[in-house]
């Protein structure tokens, strides 16, 4: 494990030396992200505005395929020294259900517990740098592993620890939880499906 942290960290960029790194400076991270998604398929957009705020990115995949990742947006934290809290999988959450795309968060730090648990239930894609080197978008972190050993239930996911709507919401048309307009989640993990086809899914 330690070796692999300081493997980690010799491919890391000086913050120094490093144009678009430093205090208040995220270009670097934010061109990093962007690379990695016109590699898998998106035309992408820095710095766009939702309402007049800022966001760093917000990606449209070239060929749909008709799921909720064709749209995305996308916040990246290039933070030394400092966890990601609540707040920022907050507003990242609500910029972008606001514009009916999947979040996602690209950070070279860490985040604290309760914005684990807020990321993982609103299924925020959490990228790495080494998750940028993957082949396709990764998929959201869904459940955590358990300390039990040799027990086979399997444990609990986001979709099934977060609860439900509010109860007067509940018995309404087409109200769930969702990103995109037309989509409703499939099963326990971070499927979803077109409303009005009975099939298939993401």
């Amino acid at each position: 494990m330690k070796n692999r942290k300081c493997q980690h960290q010799r491919r890391e960029p000086s913050r120094e030396k490093t144009p678009g790194r430093g205090q208040g400076d995220g270009r670097w991270l934010e061109y990093q992200l962007e690379l990695a998604l016109h590699r898998w398929g998106y035309d992408v957009g820095r710095n766009a505005h939702v309402f007049h705020e800022e966001v760093d990115i917000v990606a449209v995949r070239q060929e749909k395929q008709n799921r909720p990742t064709d749209w995305l947006l996308a916040q990246c934290k290039d933070w030394a020294g400092s966890r990601i809290d609540v707040a920022v999988i907050y507003r990242l959450c609500m910029m972008a259900f606001t514009c009916g795309a999947m979040p996602v968060l690209c950070h070279t730090t860490e985040l604290t517990r309760e914005a684990q648990r807020v990321a993982r239930h609103w299924e925020v894609r959490v990228l790495t740098l080494e998750d940028l080197e993957r082949g396709s978008l990764p998929a959201p972190n869904v459940a955590k592993p358990t300390a039990d050993l040799e027990t086979y239930d399997p444990p609990y996911t986001a979709r099934e620890e977060r609860g439900l709507l509010p109860v007067l919401f509940a018995g309404e048309p087409n109200r769930h939880f969702g990103y995109v307009p037309g989509f409703k989640p499939v099963g326990r993990s971070h499927h979803y499906q077109p409303i009005d086809d009975d099939a298939g899914g993401e």
